[in-house]
């Protein structure tokens, strides 16, 4: 049995945005977080003339690995409103209630001039009601192990990783470093009083290899996790199989 303790709460609203830290979240049996992945950015050359009407893979929307200037934009997100506020240099640029038409104009408006020499066609922010848009279509939640991320950082990348590159919904801290990748499938998580199971190991792509404050490509992630441990893993998924509300400082149990 291995203990740790949640250090922080993650929801992505925009996926290939960045995500908004939650003082507390109520997570409900086979769901994501509340909004999580809930809007996607997408054009008619990423997504075709098919339109959007489920669940469809990250390669149709706009996202780090394919847009990595998005990294330049902060966001905050009021879920009450859904409203979407986006910020650059630290300055708030626009905001918009994502569930009203003129709301979503404001966003996409700047979006696209944004954009405009990074993306063919205007961006477009889509939703499909009860959908979120995590990497697979099962509705996952994704935990890190920062003792992990740091031992990846001084050992392997020989400098400091920021876990925002993983774009994880919990940060934990407290479990020995790489021992995630130990849990067996289906094994039996507790964060607080809610319990999981266990999926499988997150594979990562190059989308780690973008800088979450700059938008430069300045670390290779996947190969220097290949060289460096043999594998392609940094995470894993979890499936939530109870319901109850979770916060930071909340104790995990593995085993």
């Amino acid at each position: 049995m291995a203990n740790g303790e949640l250090g922080a709460i993650m929801r992505y609203p925009v996926k290939g945005l960045r995500g908004v830290e939650m003082a507390s979240a109520t997570v409900d049996a086979q769901n994501m977080l509340s909004d999580d992945r809930r809007y996607v950015l997408a054009t008619s050359a990423s997504l075709g003339q098919g339109g959007l009407d489920g669940w469809a893979r990250k390669r149709n929307f706009l996202q780090l690995v394919n847009t990595p200037k998005l990294a330049e934009l902060g966001i905050d997100y009021d879920d009450a409103t859904t409203t979407l506020t986006i910020a650059r240099n630290g300055r708030a640029i626009c905001k918009g209630n994502l569930e009203d038409a003129m709301g979503r104009t404001v966003i996409e408006d700047f979006l696209t001039a944004f954009l405009k020499n990074d993306v063919a066609g205007s961006p477009k922010i889509m939703s499909v009601p009860g959908t979120h848009f995590g990497d697979s279509e099962p509705p996952y939640i994704s935990l890190l192990n920062r003792d992990s991320i740091k031992d990846f950082g001084d050992r392997i990348a020989s400098q400091y990783v920021d876990p925002m590159r993983f774009r994880g919904n919990f940060l934990v801290d407290g479990l020995p470093a790489w021992s995630e990748l130990e849990w067996a499938e289906n094994q039996s998580i507790t964060i607080g009083d809610v319990p999981f199971r266990m999926i499988h190991p997150i594979t990562r792509c190059k989308a780690t290899t973008i800088n979450p404050d700059n938008a430069q490509s300045d670390i290779n992630v996947p190969v220097l996790l290949r060289k460096g441990m043999n594998h392609l893993f940094m995470g894993v998924y979890l499936e939530a199989t109870g319901t109850g509300t979770l916060k930071a400082g909340d104790k995990i149990t593995v085993g």
